[in-house]
């Protein structure tokens, strides 16, 4: 007897009836369908939860971001077309680039005087890439002095003719013009001769109007005429 009633628990384990699958993941289809509810109601409640605009401005930051990326990445294809292009010449030790090179601002082919940010970028991007290949890039808008001031910094820079070296030396001029269509903006980058005007090599780029584009032209501007007092002369002459 003691036998029986002991074994007999055991039997009954045993031969419970296990849940079926189905009604299993019933269950865990109406337990996920209850957190879906209750994280509806919570959002309608104004509860915490993940905030939207944090998502949209980190997207947009992404975008903006990959934007820059592209950009320099077609100003570094014009410029390997430069090198490409410069034949004997491409050898910065040696031949008509070896005096010293000038970068400057790119205008708007309608207009000549006219540059933007935009203009100022493609000559900023451009005097790094043939730096970066052994070129000696020439800086002319190094100020003879460094102008410091407190709680706004030290400034080596400047456009001013009157804070500038009147004369620099450089073999070579790079320089360009960009022509700003509906979905796009032409550009054509040249190395010339400083001494003959001849032209040493060039290249033509199609960059895209994306909104950082846009954003570099938003400032366009024309040149001011110089002014009759000598101070006031733009140009420079290059050696």
């Amino acid at each position: 007897m003691n036998k029986t009633q002991t074994s007999a628990p055991h039997w009954r384990r045993r031969l419970l009836p296990r849940e079926p699958r189905p009604a299993r993941a019933r269950a865990a289809i109406c337990g996920l369908a209850c957190f879906t509810v209750l994280y509806c109601s919570a959002a309608g409640r104004g509860e915490p939860q993940a905030p939207a605009a944090s998502l949209q401005t980190s997207q947009a930051a992404l975008a903006d971001r990959s934007e820059a990326a592209r950009l320099e990445a077609v100003i570094r294809q014009m410029a390997g077309a430069l090198f490409a292009h410069l034949g004997d010449d491409a050898d910065p030790s040696q031949g008509d680039l070896a005096g010293g090179i000038v970068v400057s601002s790119f205008v708007d082919l309608r207009q000549l005087t006219r540059t933007s940010s935009f203009g100022r970028y493609l000559a900023e991007q451009l005097m790094g890439e043939f730096q970066q290949r052994g070129y000696r890039v020439v800086e002319i808008r190094k100020s003879k002095d460094i102008l410091i001031q407190e709680r706004r910094g030290e400034y080596g820079l400047s456009r001013n003719p009157g804070e500038i070296t009147p004369e620099v030396a450089a073999q070579a001029l790079v320089t360009g013009t960009y022509t700003v269509t509906e979905d796009s903006i032409l550009v054509n980058a040249k190395v010339l001769d400083n001494r003959s005007a001849v032209l040493l090599s060039s290249a033509t780029m199609v960059f895209p109007r994306t909104k950082l584009a846009n954003l570099l032209l938003a400032d366009s501007a024309s040149a001011r005429p110089p002014r009759t007092r000598p101070e006031m002369t733009t140009m420079k002459r290059l050696e």
